[in-house]
């Protein structure tokens, strides 16, 4: 499902999710940075929506490494950074996250962010180990099922959260990284963004599976779904806006 998903919607993703650049500045933050170039894989960029804040904290120096497994969304976000006017130093590369096909120590950080669900945690947490540089970051930006169930989509659209099974709990996390020995859990930072959207943006976001959890549902029933969704919405709506908040949490790790 996964990848077919991505294929469908790569050309309309980027419009219909939301960005956290503050996520970048904890990020970029994290990254040692010594009088060299610095190199950073990010893994499932999708369609470079969070790239392209990569780029711009990071511009002098950097070595971007833009990686998905889909092939559209790769294109997508060759594209757009582009568009951009990006520096010559971004590379784009087609990969599994969970066989990263890079040499031993070759970063200084792997970043992750609204995708590590869609991986195997154990595998692609021993890859990233293995290809950072001794003192390189590894940064997994991600929404637990105890955030999911308090998002709007959570709380009022129906079954969203028995089909998401995927989201790892905060546990699983912490403890993926203190299992692999090369790595030192350096913390994590908890995330709460206010969000003030209309109803039918909300709707808009639903109809264009801006969460591949949507992709789960058969089509019969996400549409009875969407229509108790938006009879939920015109409840909550004061003067045609709907206020709601979106919780995430950084791990972020060091290699030994």
């Amino acid at each position: 499902m996964d990848r077919h998903h991505f294929e469908r919607v790569a050309s309309t993703y980027r419009n219909v999710r939301n960005t956290d650049p503050d996520v970048i500045d904890a990020i970029v933050s994290s990254i040692s940075r010594e009088d060299h170039t610095i190199d950073i894989a990010e893994i499932a960029c999708g369609s470079g929506r969070y790239s392209v804040l990569i780029t711009a904290r990071l511009a002098r120096g950097l070595r971007l490494f833009c990686c998905d497994y889909s092939g559209a969304m790769l294109a997508e976000c060759t594209r757009f950074m582009s568009r951009g006017g990006a520096s010559s130093h971004i590379y784009y590369c087609q990969l599994d996250a969970n066989a990263i096909p890079f040499v031993d120590s070759s970063f200084d950080a792997v970043v992750t962010l609204n995708a590590v669900h869609l991986f195997d945690l154990g595998r692609f947490v021993a890859e990233a180990a293995r290809v950072l540089r001794p003192g390189g970051s590894l940064c997994i930006y991600t929404r637990t099922p105890e955030q999911n169930e308090r998002t709007i989509w959570g709380q009022h659209f129906p079954g969203f959260t028995v089909r998401e099974t995927r989201l790892y709990r905060r546990e699983l996390l912490e403890g993926s990284v203190v299992r692999v020995t090369e790595l030192e859990l350096e913390g994590v930072r908890e995330f709460k963004h206010a969000r003030t959207e209309s109803p039918e943006s909300l709707l808009n976001r639903a109809r264009n599976f801006h969460y591949s959890t949507f992709a789960l549902y058969p089509s019969d029933e996400f549409e009875r779904a969407m229509t108790v969704f938006a009879e939920k919405l015109a409840q909550l709506s004061v003067d045609g806006k709907i206020e709601h908040t979106a919780e995430n949490i950084l791990v972020l790790a060091r290699r030994k």
